[in-house]
């Protein structure tokens, strides 16, 4: 055995013996076998541990209903694992009522299939190297199982082997969902380890959405980089704390259409944890009714938190069924923390919002049990109240508090006295994203001390948050020909916001505004944000642009569409019926919106901006989505309005949110908030901070520069690094595949990750002027990755290329790789050349050595492109319709200049080699054109995996069986007896071939949906 293997072994090892230290139980996966615990390789859970926990549990329960009752936990409704996974949780978590007769009488008894207050009555087992038999045959490393469910799973890669990333154990896991998909039914989470680095995540999440665990007591965090294994284990796996983590931080947030799956960061679970030890505290008769301030930095998952937090609090035993109140002080901020606990319903059950004030009162008057929304203004008195009148005296209401630090200290009679008038046993959090430092008013008088801090620096090292990068872009004054720049910074910086009811505050105000609205200034700013914008960002990136006031976010609109460069950009603010002019609600041209919105109209924009693919690229905002607002693809902030203090973090934090592809978010200042930025950052990491926080963008040129040195080690020294354009077509050619061949007889995946990595932080700096001279040799490093990624993937099937956003903008030839001069557009594109048969090779070079007449030679690739698709598949078959419409789409992008001519020969490449893989693939199998869709329609069920050849024989038989049944009109209303009888002759079909129970109920629903999608005007299709 090689050195390698057995360091790979080790790994495995250590990290059994870590849980074993633990108390875990361990068995390898042959063992089960050998001790009778496992019949069938295709069996995951353990039915034999299930059935003894619930017999021992639940003694009352007849032995013989034991087995019934395990099978109620085992066998799960629903299509695909993800939906199976959701009904196992809900069921694991909270339990299920179950039926059974003693002695002739009907009983009730809840059970679970894990005891979650005894952890020492479960039996937790740790098995590793277990074949499982699915769509294909897969052995993962490591299996946690809990009452014999199997609830964890880790994949490890060898520490001492190079190429053997974290990232290829991801990559894994997300295989095996569709190899041994029966495995994560009963997944609560996965971890993926090199060594080095030790992340926890969901089966279903993106990459940059799994996390490490830094901490094992939630108090000292541990940034090392070795040992991370031994964090995580200690950190989370100790019994009683798996078991919290299972059954408490863990969500299925409902987007209407599918369910995603969030589980809890290592600071979410201690901070949420501690607040509730401090809640129980501060609730008691004894108690001083300040639980404290949970101080998480904004986009650090403050709002999944409070949702967790407000879960736990709701079924806490210590509570007697409380009342919890999330009060706010801003509408969008109500809505948006509104829309997370509604989508965490699965969780957290029903909620109410109380929309006026009468209604809150009347909620508060009730028995308890019940979680309440409103903003702090609905505590105002009525007409003839000197006070609030007591709503209730019971000690078990906690008043959660959102960012509500303006209106937290009027206990002068303001909102927040009558709060406590009304509710005067009430007791107080605070949540917040902002430094306890920046809020002021004594917010550690009114709420307690810091439970719990988790500040930015530590979240942009924990990725949890992007870094933020400041370029400043002051827009020199020069107005009636004298020089205002320096009164000009002193305004801006004399103009405060923490008294903005103050005659001075708005008397300087209107004059700034006045000088920055200026038609002259407005000119060069849409100029500027327009430049920026179009160097800077790539096609799934958007921008929000920060006005002063509603007057200049309109002109400021009108002078940005002056531009024949400005991308479509849309208005978002509040309206004024007395003072705004009719024009503002009138629809504006070449756009669906007025500028002044419906909340509907809001909403969708807001939508538009978080679609990658959607031509909205920029918003205009004054106040409005500053705060609450959360767009993981908004990468650049431009900055036209003075902000100070926790208003100017909170506004810049819009852009730090975590987006795969994104380095980073740029703040770009046309108005000069410098110093007050510096201010404060240095409070957001100023307390117990991790590191100090450096958001010039010279940092970000740093990143980048140290990515270049990295990539460059890999050649040495390069003629023609810079300079390779000016090279002949063959000399070009010859260089380049010199340097693919060169990484090729090196460490390829190491390069091509690398090259990643770089290509990532150009996109942050490649407008900047000190950057631009390095963007050929960036270019020149791109394509040797793209055709070394190339040769990987063909010569090694376990070399996996990313399938996330980041990936896909990573092939996106950028605006870099466009030269005027002829270019090998093969090289660029990265693919290989053509079949000749179908895209001739002299219309092709003539396409790459000419720039005139490009549009008709891509109608002629079109044409040839279409004749292949008619020649490979039926007409009006889905996959026909697939190809024509893909091929329709590709064309449209590249006329509205979203793609380059480079691009759509790639694409339309990439769909030539997918029509002959899918001839191939019907070949292979042996199936009709028709038959192969009714294949896909049944493995995409994701069920139980079927033998192909035994799939394929099924489905001619079905088919065959199908088409004898038909008749004209056989979907018709009026036909329903035809429909039947067909219905019948395919289940008859799937019933002689063995399939039954909840497979033939799918099964028979998928085959049939299909039938009348393909065969509704039967017999003219046949």
């Amino acid at each position: 055995m090689t050195v390698g293997r057995l360091m790979e072994s080790d790994f495995e090892e250590t990290t059994i013996e870590r849980l074993k230290r633990l108390d875990y139980t361990y068995l390898h996966g042959q063992e089960l076998f050998q001790r009778g615990e496992r019949e069938r390789v295709q069996e995951v859970a353990l039915k034999g541990r299930l059935e003894s926990f619930l017999c021992d549990t639940y003694p009352m329960i007849p032995e013989n209903e034991i087995r019934s009752l395990a099978n109620l936990f085992i066998l799960n409704e629903g299509v695909g694992w993800e939906e199976r996974n959701f009904v196992f949780h809900q069921k694991c978590v909270k339990g299920l009522e179950y039926i059974y007769e003693d002695k002739g009488e009907e009983k009730v008894q809840h059970v679970y299939p894990i005891d979650w207050t005894t952890p020492e009555n479960n039996d937790f087992l740790v098995v590793n190297q277990l074949s499982i038999e699915g769509r294909m045959s897969r052995r993962p490393d490591i299996i946690v199982y809990i009452n014999g469910l199997p609830i964890i799973l880790f994949e490890l890669k060898n520490p001492n082997k190079e190429n053997a990333t974290v990232y290829d154990a991801y990559t894994q896991i997300r295989n095996y969902t569709h190899d041994i998909s029966q495995l994560f039914e009963y997944n609560a989470f996965t971890v993926v380890s090199d060594g080095i680095e030790t992340k926890h995540g969901m089966p279903s999440a993106p990459y940059d959405f799994f996390a490490s665990w830094k901490t094992i007591d939630g108090i000292n965090v541990d940034n090392n980089v070795v040992n991370t294994m031994r964090t995580l284990i200690q950190g989370l796996f100790e019994k009683e704390r798996l078991l919290t983590y299972i059954r408490n931080f863990i969500v299925y947030m409902d987007k209407g259409d599918s369910k995603v799956k969030i589980g809890a960061k290592y600071h979410q679970f201690f901070g949420v944890n501690f607040a509730v030890e401090e809640t129980i505290r501060a609730t008691r008769p004894n108690g001083d009714n300040k639980i404290g301030v949970m101080y998480h930095t904004t986009g650090s998952g403050k709002s999944i938190s409070m949702l967790f937090y407000s879960a736990i609090l709701s079924t806490h035993k210590d509570l007697d069924n409380p009342t919890v109140v999330v009060q706010v002080d801003r509408n969008d901020l109500d809505e948006q923390l509104h829309d997370t606990f509604s989508e965490g319903r699965s969780l957290i059950g029903h909620i109410h919002h109380a929309k006026k004030a009468d209604q809150l009162r009347d909620i508060l008057r009730g028995e308890g049990g019940q979680i309440v929304f409103s903003t702090i203004e609905k505590f105002r008195l009525k007409e003839g109240e000197a006070k609030h009148p007591v709503l209730s005296e019971r000690r078990n209401i906690i008043v959660i508090s959102d960012e509500a630090h303006r209106t937290q200290s009027g206990f002068d009679g303001g909102y927040a006295a009558q709060l406590r008038f009304a509710l005067p046993n009430a007791s107080f959090v605070g949540f917040t994203g902002t430094p306890v430092k920046l809020l002021g008013n004594n917010t550690e008088e009114i709420f307690g001390h810091v439970i719990h801090r988790y500040d930015m620096a530590q979240a942009v090292q924990d990725k949890a948050v992007l870094p933020l990068y400041y370029e400043s872009r002051m827009i020199p004054l020069d107005y009636d020909g004298a020089d205002i720049d320096e009164e000009f910074t002193d305004l801006v910086n004399e103009v405060g916001l923490d008294d903005e009811e103050s005659r001075s505050y708005k008397l300087k105000w209107a004059a700034l505004e006045k000088v920055v609205g200026t038609p002259k200034r407005l000119q060069r700013l849409s100029k500027g944000i327009l430049d920026h914008f179009n160097k800077a960002a790539d096609p799934f990136q958007k921008g929000m642009i920060v006005c002063m006031s509603r007057q200049v976010a309109v002109r400021l609109y009108d002078e940005l569409k002056k531009h024949d460069n400005c991308p479509e950009v849309e208005i978002i603010m509040t309206g004024d019926v007395s003072k705004d002019p009719d024009s503002w609600r009138e629809i504006n041209p070449g756009s669906k919106y007025a500028h002044i919105k419906t909340k509907e109209e809001q909403e969708e924009v807001k939508g538009r901006l978080k679609k990658t693919d959607d031509p909205l690229k920029l918003v205009i905002v004054v106040s409005m989505w500053l705060t609450g607002f959360d767009v993981p693809n908004l990468s650049f902030l431009y900055v036209d309005k003075p902000m100070k203090g926790h208003n100017l973090i909170q506004a810049i934090a819009r852009v730090n949110r975590v987006f795969p592809g994104k380095e980073g978010g740029l703040i770009v200042d046309f108005i000069g908030i410098a110093t007050s930025l510096k201010e404060a950052t240095n409070q957001y990491t100023g307390d117990n901070a991790t590191n100090d926080m450096d958001i010039d963008v010279d940092q970000a040129i740093g990143v980048f520069n140290n990515k270049l040195e990295e990539v460059r080690k890999y050649f040495g020294d390069i003629e023609h690094r810079d300079d390779w354009r000016s090279l002949s077509k063959v000399s070009r050619d010859d260089l380049i595949a010199d340097l693919v061949n060169d990484q090729l007889n090196g460490d390829p995946e190491a390069f091509v990750e690398d090259c990643v990595k770089l290509e990532k932080a150009y996109k942050l700096v490649k407008h900047i002027d000190k950057v631009i001279p390095n963007s050929d040799e960036v270019t020149l490093y791109q394509m040797v990755r793209i055709q070394v990624r190339k040769y990987l993937s063909a010569q090694n099937n376990d070399f996996k290329s990313n399938q996330t956003v980041e990936e896909r903008l990573n092939s996106l030839i950028d605006q870099h790789l466009e030269s005027k001069e002829p270019v090998d557009i093969y090289k660029v594109a990265g693919i290989e050349k053509p079949d000749i048969s179908i895209l001739d090779e002299e219309f092709l070079k003539d396409m790459q050595e000419k720039e005139d007449h490009e549009d008709l030679r891509l109608k002629l690739l079109k044409k040839l492109l279409e004749d292949h698709i008619q020649v490979n598949f039926k007409r009006n078959s889905p996959k026909e319709k697939q190809m024509r419409e893909l091929l329709e789409k590709t064309l449209k992008d590249y006329h509205n200049r979203i793609i380059q001519a480079a691009d759509v020969v790639r694409m339309m490449a990439d769909m030539k080699n997918e029509v002959d893989d899918e001839a191939d693939f019907r070949k292979d199998l042996g199936l009709s054109d028709e038959e192969v869709e009714f294949y896909k329609a049944i493995t995409s069920l994701k069920m139980e995996a079927f033998d192909n050849k035994f799939l394929a024989d099924l489905i001619h038989k079905v088919v065959k069986e199908l088409k004898k049944n038909l008749s004209q009109d056989w979907t018709s209303e009026h036909r329903k007896n035809i429909y039947a009888k067909v219905n019948m002759a395919v289940k008859k079909v799937l019933m002689n071939e063995g399939i039954k129970g909840q497979q033939l109920i799918f099964i028979t629903k998928a085959i049939m949906e299909e039938a009348k999608e393909q065969y509704k005007d039967w017999p003219q299709n046949a």
